[in-house]
């Protein structure tokens, strides 16, 4: 791993994040209760929510593929503020993976093109034989394309310095649709900087 090259990735995405703190904190927006009665609470940011899906990756160079089993949790810790935890197993030919995270992500209701945010989380990851302290950081914005369906591009760093491999950049958009006020579909697709794809399904539902 090139460790000037994570360390000064954390850097700039640590400033980032903080600076998306400051911004969200100084919006002058309805409370949280309130913005999610309004056309531009129906996408993701600032609301209580579960998430389910499935990711097929497709591995460059290699002939198999994994299978990502992803849960998570998001909840609005303050106006502009969600702090989320996560669960991947991820399954492929050379064995399996487990995957924790717990974060936050800062965003912006001041524009009307959309929301900024930035996130950051850290957590462990453990194989049958290997584990390792993860940390991710990333960007990205939430457009409203209808009152019920959001697109979603965003780019993530992330990096488990004691499992083999470099930290890599993933570049991703993703659309979630409420087919009713509880319960949404969300698919994604996402590639990183060594060429490797994932393709994803699931669903979303409020509580």
């Amino acid at each position: 791993m090139n460790s000037n090259r994570s360390l000064k990735s954390l850097a700039l995405a640590a400033a980032l994040v903080a600076g998306f703190a400051v911004s969200a904190r100084a919006d002058t927006g309805l409370p949280a209760s309130a913005a999610a009665d309004t056309t531009a609470g129906q996408g993701l940011l600032g609301q209580s929510y579960g998430t389910l899906t499935y990711s097929y990756i497709d591995l460059d160079g290699v002939s198999g593929h994994a299978d990502d089993y992803h849960l998570s949790l998001t909840q609005p810790l303050s106006f502009g503020l969600d702090g989320f935890l996560s669960y991947d197993f991820v399954d492929h030919d050379f064995g399996h993976q487990n995957i924790l995270m717990a974060g936050v992500r800062p965003f912006s209701t001041r524009f009307n093109w959309g929301k900024p945010f930035a996130e950051a989380s850290a957590g462990f990851a453990w194989t049958e034989g290997d584990d390792s302290f993860v940390w991710e950081v990333g960007t990205g914005v939430e457009f409203q394309v209808t009152p019920k369906t959001t697109l979603t591009p965003y780019v993530q760093y992330q990096d488990a310095p004691d499992l083999p491999g470099d930290g890599s950049f993933n570049f991703g958009v993703k659309g979630n649709y409420w087919v009713t006020s509880q319960w949404a579909l969300t698919a994604s697709a996402e590639v990183d900087d060594d060429h490797n794809s994932a393709f994803t399904v699931g669903t979303n539902f409020r509580f």
